[in-house]
């Protein structure tokens, strides 16, 4: 354990704003460095979080080299999450990766084995663990309230969500569309509640019915609106059947682009056991009324609806509270990058279903 905060640095500033939130209120953490190719919102940024402007780059490996960090987080477009991860790692700072970990398997095997090379953590942030209503149903799991789970159902699809930055629809940058974007998220969640179990065979079917037609796209406060409808070459839905040991199965969707409710943002996530089924249904990211529990007393089928507290802090303020709490501890990461690995294989594999047009085999 060590009473010295660790220095960390931020490369991306766009989603890297939440994790500056994060750096800055946790007690084991001191945000000295930032990184954004982009000098107009660096230097705002750096004005929000009372950065010097000599600890202010747009080259990340300058700042890599300069600013002696302990800890980075990378927020860049998916296709550069390899290169400059283990570039911070060869340099000795441990590393937050933004989902996905990769584009490829490959690519995230890669960062694996640069961490443990250069005996540094590899973490992924995969912040929607930590919502109170998840705490709950993981609760459910850890008492064995649910009994065996034998089938899940895992969804995120959105009536207008097609991001307005660019990059996003460039698979050359972001490696897919809903899927590895969205997708991962609602994955990474029903893997981690079950405890991540051998996942065997995967069925994916991808489709692109919006974005080309420049159709649904969303507004956002992070990004400026950039899209390229002629360079859109990405998916806007998609669905996925996973086998797991066990008889489990995983029934996946995702989608940026639906012609459903306006306006209408769902994230949903449904377990099926012998002893009860845990259900999470959250609306354009209520909190309130988000869960429900069903099962059998007295020979009766019953609902739970708790009232959830959320009175501590949740999501990527959670996420790096956490991990770097584990960090200075010398504790176990609680996003490992072997978590981040799996989504990645998953991910590449529904992908590779849904261009072959069949099952998929995973090692």
């Amino acid at each position: 354990m060590t009473d010295k905060p660790l220095r960390a640095g931020i490369i991306g500033l766009g989603v890297g704003a939440t994790h500056a939130k994060g750096y800055l209120r946790s007690p084991h953490t001191r945000l000295v460095a930032l990184c954004d190719a982009d000098t107009e919102r660096l230097t705002a940024r750096a004005a929000e979080y009372d950065i010097p402007t000599e600890l202010c780059f747009t080259d990340y490996r300058t700042m890599l080299a300069k600013a002696q960090l302990d800890v980075v987080s990378v927020c860049l477009p998916n296709a550069l999450h390899a290169e400059a991860s283990i570039a911070a790692l060869e340099a000795g700072a441990h590393v937050l990766c933004e989902k996905p970990l990769a584009t490829t398997l490959e690519e995230a095997l890669a960062m694996q084995r640069a961490a443990e090379a250069n005996q540094r953590r590899l973490m992924v942030a995969y912040n929607f663990r930590y919502r109170a209503d998840i705490a709950w149903i993981r609760q459910l799991m850890l008492e064995g309230k649910l009994g065996k789970v034998y089938n899940v159902y895992a969804w995120w699809r959105r009536e207008a969500g097609i991001p307005p930055s660019g990059w996003f629809s460039q698979k050359q940058l972001s490696g897919g569309g809903a899927l590895i974007d969205i997708g991962v998220h609602v994955l990474d969640m029903a893997l981690w509640l079950l405890d991540f179990p051998r996942v065997e065979t995967v069925s994916g079917q991808v489709s692109s019915h919006f974005g080309k037609r420049g159709m649904k796209i969303s507004s956002s406060k992070l990004w400026k609106p950039s899209i390229d409808v002629e360079a859109f070459d990405v998916d806007d839905g998609a669905f996925g059947f996973l086998r797991c040991e066990g008889d489990l199965t995983i029934h996946l969707h995702a989608s940026w682009a639906e012609q459903r409710a306006p306006r209408e943002d769902v994230l949903h996530l449904e377990l099926n056991g012998t002893d009860g089924t845990a259900m999470m249904h959250v609306v354009n990211y209520v909190q309130d009324g988000t869960v429900q529990f069903y099962t059998e007393v007295a020979g009766q089928p019953v609902a739970v609806v708790p009232k959830l507290r959320w009175d501590g802090i949740y999501g990527h303020e959670a996420l790096i509270a956490e991990s770097m709490a584990a960090l200075v501890n010398n504790q176990p990461a609680p996003v490992e990058a072997r978590h981040g690995v799996i989504g990645v294989q998953v991910i590449e594999a529904l992908y590779r279903s849904s261009q072959t047009r069949r099952e998929v085999v995973l090692e």
